[in-house]
């Protein structure tokens, strides 16, 4: 009902605003949106500052979406509007007296260009109806601010390719996600954006005094940056910062009351990303995963080799207490030795016996700048494929199969990365047409999709509203072993999966305005989001300056 009460408040608003004339000088309000002032086109995009030093020291903080005061340029009759022709929408002249843009260059108000902008009339209001205004959702962005803009990597190559909607540090997701909620939820919003261009303009960012600037009903906090354990050393590592550096100030955040809506909340954000579940739980039968230890960097770096033969005894050691058994010794033992905090298939090396096993734990720890406390070794998992789950409120939604075919020797990196989408090319490609033991798989697969749910819940009583689950396979006629391969975070390559965006966009979006906790025993709501602005042109896409 209170659902329904708002759709009709914004529907009535609606259609008095589009019957609604202005005239020259008239003072108004317009929602300035951050992606259509040229964000993602080459063009650096400005936004309002509340100070001079907001826009001019590191970290930049500006109101990124939000309602302006503006001046009419012209006299406007809506008679004359169509929303196809940018020249028959309102011209205004826009107020604030500070912009700023993410490299910290203050906008030339001098030029009347500069302050000129056109907006729909859904996204003009008169300067008094905005006086009590109190918006719905305000969101606090952290994101990259750098020099060297994020790549897309939107196409298909050694990382996998993440599709169209691009990396989820980099401008074009980020923007894609804000059309979503002004699509769904109209100019009924705010975005504050920090933007930072290194690690140490992270902890600057006071909790309180970002808390007190949001004014909406609900607040939510997304991060879209990649915490690593390197230190700023690369100037071509773009997005990435130390791990303890966005984990400190999220925490932050979620103590000054913002709750963390992108990735997750910082606690089972740090589980995932560090891979610590790995070695917690690769003695639960019930979870498949595969046997794994971790190496203190220190060990490593006073005797490499010393360190292999330690992992190598555990991992054997450990699948004794597993299996009851063990087929290896540290001579011919297979795996792989990986960092965690780290990102797109990188830093995972594959190794046979403890002298290259060895090699890899040095060759991981002595990367130029990195700060790793430990290496976590695996044993090999013998697959036929992986297969990569996408579940959105706990359901799964798309599956896609993927596998890396080629192993490099000297390094032992993977590479020749491929994906399938559909399943009868799978099997007949890469499973000889077994269709019982996919079957077997995908059983399993759904039985450890419920199990894995229900343990997040131990470390955070919401389940996620997106996650990825990777799962190895290893079909033997009918029977299929299953191992868990890696829980993934929201915001984790799609692979090209065309409608992944929507829907993950609209589950966050979800969460943010708390309208379902998924509690395990409902789905998500029919429908997914209500679309709370019947009116058409807010799907419409501003053309940009």
């Amino acid at each position: 009902l209170k659902l329904q009460f708002l759709y009709l408040i914004v529907l009535s608003t609606h259609a008095h605003i589009m019957g609604k004339g202005w005239k020259k000088g008239d003072q108004v309000e317009c929602f300035y949106r951050f992606e259509h002032d040229g964000s993602g086109d080459g063009g650096e995009s400005y936004f309002p500052v509340l100070s001079p030093d907001a826009g001019l020291v590191n970290p930049r903080l500006g109101v990124t979406d939000s309602w302006q005061k503006g001046e009419v340029m012209n006299d406007w009759d809506p008679a004359r509007y169509n929303p196809k022709d940018r020249n028959t929408w309102i011209t205004v002249h826009m107020c604030h007296d500070r912009w700023a843009n993410r490299k910290g260059i203050s906008l030339d108000l001098s030029d009347p260009h500069n302050t000129t902008v056109q907006f729909p009339p859904c996204d003009v209001r008169n300067l008094k109806e905005g006086m009590a205004y109190r918006p719905r959702i305000s969101f606090f962005v952290v994101r990259w601010g750098g020099p060297y803009p994020v790549p897309d990597h939107a196409e298909d190559g050694e990382f996998g390719g993440w599709g169209d909607i691009g990396t989820n540090i980099c401008d074009r997701y980020i923007n894609r996600f804000f059309r979503v909620v002004y699509d769904k939820v109209g100019p009924d919003y705010e975005v504050y954006s920090c933007f930072v261009s290194q690690s140490a303009d992270l902890p600057k960012l006071y909790g309180p005094g970002i808390s007190g600037l949001l004014k909406g009903k609900y607040k939510a906090a997304m991060y879209y940056l990649w915490p690593v354990a390197w230190v700023d050393c690369n100037e071509g590592a773009t997005g990435y910062v130390e791990k303890g550096a966005l984990l400190n100030a999220m925490q932050a955040m979620e103590c000054s009351g913002i709750p963390t809506r992108h990735p997750h909340p910082s606690n089972l954000y740090s589980m995932f990303a560090s891979k610590g579940w790995t070695t917690q739980l690769c003695l639960a039968k019930d979870f498949c995963v595969p046997v794994t230890t971790k190496v203190n960097r220190a060990l490593v770096l006073q005797d490499p080799t010393k360190a292999a033969v330690g992992a190598a005894n555990a991992v054997l050691a450990l699948q004794q207490a597993k299996y009851g058994t063990t087929h290896f010794n540290p001579s011919n033992l297979r795996g792989v030795a990986k960092l965690g905090f780290s990102w797109e298939a990188q830093d995972v090396y594959a190794f046979t016996g403890v002298q290259e096993l060895g090699k890899r734990l040095e060759s991981l720890l002595e990367q130029q700048g990195c700060i790793a406390d430990s290496v976590y070794v695996q044993e090999e998992i013998p697959n036929n494929c992986e297969i990569r789950v996408y579940l959105i409120n706990g359901k799964p939604q798309k599956y896609l199969y993927s596998r890396f075919q080629e192993v490099n020797a000297d390094k032992g990196s993977f590479s020749n990365f491929r994906r399938i989408d559909d399943r009868a090319t799978v099997l007949k490609e890469w499973l000889e047409g077994n269709e019982a033991g996919l079957k077997d798989a995908e059983e399993k697969i759904a039985v450890l999709q419920e199990r894995w749910l229900t343990w997040m819940r131990a470390e955070n009583p919401e389940i996620p509203p997106v996650c990825r689950m990777d799962f190895f396979i290893h079909l033997n006629g009918a029977h299929a072993t299953v191992y868990t391969g890696e829980l993934t975070e929201q915001g984790a390559s799609m692979l090209g999966w065309k409608e992944g965006p929507q829907l993950t966009f609209e589950a966050v979006l979800n969460e943010c305005v708390e309208q379902t906790l998924y509690d395990g025993t409902n789905g998500p709501p029919a429908g997914g989001i209500p679309n709370f602005i019947a009116n058409p042109t807010h799907s419409e896409k501003r053309p940009r300056k």
